[in-house]
């Protein structure tokens, strides 16, 4: 199982790095270029400045006259160089000292912007052209020191990044309270479906983002369906015992016209089939009207079901001990099936009297039911709370009852466990933790 809060922020996180990362690149591209263009443009305006500036004298040699040019070709190591080569005489400005750049060749009317390694720690951005003056082929080369600008470009570069972080982190912090706002939404669709199960008032959903509904709507029709097939259930049920109950009376009197012999065996048959009846019919009285996911007020509850056991059993007296207001987060109709079935056992082995008794603490909850009866014997004890051990495969009288009982609580994690009683008969006890969940068997 995995989250999709976490994946959604790990995507995004991906997502935002990548393409902060390519944003950052082409900003150092564009900076580059943009830094690249505005020294190479005022590179050629200063070759335009020297090929203007570039006069021949009587004696036919060329000079470039310092006065015609920026102060900066004449301080040494200013930044600003320039080389103008023309016939076999090369000029060369005074800022460039005794230092005499290698120059390549190139052809007539080319122009050439190359970088490379200047005086001490300098990076020069170079223009290289040839052109014709006067009928004479010049080559005139002009460089400046960019390493300045480079400096400034990645301190640039540096500042862009920590904003890019700051960024990314703060678009994270706002996707966050984005997706806890987004799954709130989840999270009252969540409390809405636990009160459906629990059977408890359903609070007014907030308006729900559109693709949600659709499960929403699903949910609430499968809670529908499980209801009414529920009630088809206990209905068809009732109705199969009580059809069987006509062909089986004219069974019992086919019965009466056979021999003692072939009677006795049909007798034991048809007390088997009876018996099987006549619970199923217990359990159908019990659960009533079902209502799947409703939670079980034991007040309201109980005092109906210890009524239709007294009308089962009337020489039985049913003694009931439980917190005033105590409801359990179960399904009612699992729980009045378990209470029924426990005290049908109880008051089917008791002698006078039946003790059914709740607590509650922390944990969970404790039901407790004991008999006057005379109770099993060890051996049958140790059977029916044997690990893996079917009870409908144990005790003869105990088996069906109890061993539906064992599956409920079983669904709910919880435990049954069986023991002597201190009044003489048999003394059981279920115990439903707090923190189960209904196990879909």
């Amino acid at each position: 199982m995995y989250s999709l809060k976490r994946k959604l922020h790990r995507n995004l996180l991906i997502t935002l790095t990548l393409s902060m990362l390519a944003l950052l690149y082409l900003l150092n591209q564009g900076v580059q270029q943009l830094t690249k263009d505005y020294v190479s443009s005022r590179l050629q305006h200063d070759a335009d400045s020297v090929i203007s500036a570039l006069t021949q004298t009587k004696e036919g040699s060329w000079v470039v006259p310092h006065e015609r040019m920026s102060t900066v070709y004449s301080r040494v190591n200013s930044g600003h160089y320039y080389v103008v080569m023309v016939n076999n005489q090369k000029i060369r400005s005074r800022s460039l000292f005794d230092f005499n750049p290698v120059i390549p060749n190139i052809s007539l009317n080319e122009i050439s912007l190359y970088t490379k390694e200047g005086i001490g720690r300098e990076l020069w951005l170079a223009s290289l052209q040839k052109v014709k003056k006067k009928g004479s082929t010049i080559t005139i080369w002009i460089a400046e020191d960019i390493a300045p600008l480079e400096e400034t470009q990645q301190q640039f570069m540096l500042f862009a990044a920590g904003a890019i972080s700051i960024t990314i982190i703060f678009l994270l912090l706002i996707q966050y309270q984005i997706l806890q706002r987004g799954f709130s939404q989840l999270e009252q669709l969540r409390a809405s479906i636990k009160q459906m199960r629990l059977g408890a008032e359903e609070k007014a959903l907030q308006p729900l983002p559109t693709e949600v509904l659709p499960l929403v709507e699903e949910i609430k029709r499968l809670m529908g369906q499980l209801s009414q097939r529920v009630q088809r259930s206990r209905n068809a049920l009732g109705n199969v015992a009580h059809e069987l109950k006509r062909p089986l009376q004219r069974y019992q009197s086919l019965l009466e016209t056979l021999t003692p012999e072939t009677r006795q065996e049909g007798d034991a048959i048809l007390k088997a089939i009876n018996s099987v009846i006549e619970r199923e019919l217990k359990r159908a009285r019990i659960v009533g009207t079902s209502t799947p996911g409703r939670q079980t007020d034991i007040q309201e509850e109980l005092t109906p079901l210890i009524k239709v056991m007294q009308r089962i059993y009337p020489n039985k007296l049913i003694e009931a001990k439980q917190p005033k207001g105590l409801i359990l987060p179960h399904d009612r109709d699992d729980m009045l099936e378990l209470l029924g079935n426990l005290l049908d056992n109880g008051c089917k082995h008791a002698k006078a009297k039946l003790f059914i008794c709740f607590e509650t603490d922390h944990n969970g909850w404790t039901i407790t039911i004991e008999d006057d009866g005379e109770g099993i014997s060890e051996s049958a004890l140790e059977i029916i709370t044997g690990r893996g051990v079917r009870l409908d495969e144990s005790i003869q009288g105990h088996g069906l009852g109890l061993s539906i009982c064992k599956d409920i609580v079983e669904s709910y994690s919880g435990s049954l466990t069986f023991k002597q009683s201190a009044r003489g008969g048999l003394k059981v006890t279920v115990f439903l933790p707090k923190s189960g969940e209904q196990v879909l068997q």
